[in-house]
C-alpha cells in the first residue's frame, strides 16, 4: 500500500496529540476537513500496513513513580536471536534492537529500553537477564532529558 496525500495529511497530524474528547477522530475530520469514518478507515488501514505501530498514550515512567534505563550487551552473533528472546519476555521492555557499533573497544550490539515499578526490580529484572544469558548488561540510566519526542515530516 503506498501512502496516499489523505493518508500523509493525517499522518502529519496524529504526530501531535490526539484530541481529548468523546470523538477525537470527528475532532481530527473538522480540522483536516476529511470525513470521520475515512480517517478512521485510513489510520486502521496504516496500522495494518506497518506504517503507524499503534497508536497509544506515551506514559512517563518517572512521573508515575517506575524506574527506567536504557541497556546494551555485548552478545556473539550466534546467540542474539536467543537472547532478544529472553529480553523480549519482559512487559516493561518497550524497545529492543540489534545494532552494529564501529567501537571495537565496546561493541554492544543488542539495545533495549527496560522500565520496572521500583529500581530494585529494574535491577532484579537485569540481573535474571544477566543470569538467563551469561552476558553482562550495561546499564544507561537516564539522568538528564535534553529532548524528547520527534516529529516527522511526511513527504
Amino acid at each position: 500500500m503506498a501512502l496516499s496525500e489523505i493518508d500523509k495529511k493525517i499522518l502529519q497530524r496524529l504526530q501531535t496529540n490526539l484530541p481529548l474528547t468523546h470523538r477525537p477522530f470527528l475532532d481530527l475530520a473538522k480540522e483536516l476537513e476529511i470525513d470521520e469514518d475515512l480517517i478512521i478507515e485510513r489510520v486502521k488501514s496504516m496500522v495494518e500496513g506497518k506504517y503507524v505501530r499503534r497508536l497509544a498514550p506515551i506514559i512517563n515512567t518517572q512521573a508515575v513513580g517506575n524506574s527506567a534505563t536504557l541497556a546494551a550487551m555485548q552478545v556473539p552473533e550466534d546467540r542474539i536471536d536467543d537472547v532478544a528472546e529472553v529480553i523480549n519476555g519482559y512487559s516493561g521492555v518497550s524497545h529492543n534492537y540489534l545494532r552494529k557499533g564501529k567501537n571495537k573497544e565496546l561493541p554492544l550490539n543488542i539495545w533495549f529500553t527496560m522500565s520496572a515499578p521500583s529500581q530494585e526490580k529494574l535491577e532484579e529484572n537485569i540481573k535474571e537477564i544477566e543470569d538467563s544469558t551469561g552476558f553482562k548488561v550495561r546499564m544507561l540510566p537516564t539522568t538528564k532529558k535534553f529532548k524528547i519526542g520527534v516529529k516527522f515530516k511526511i513527504f
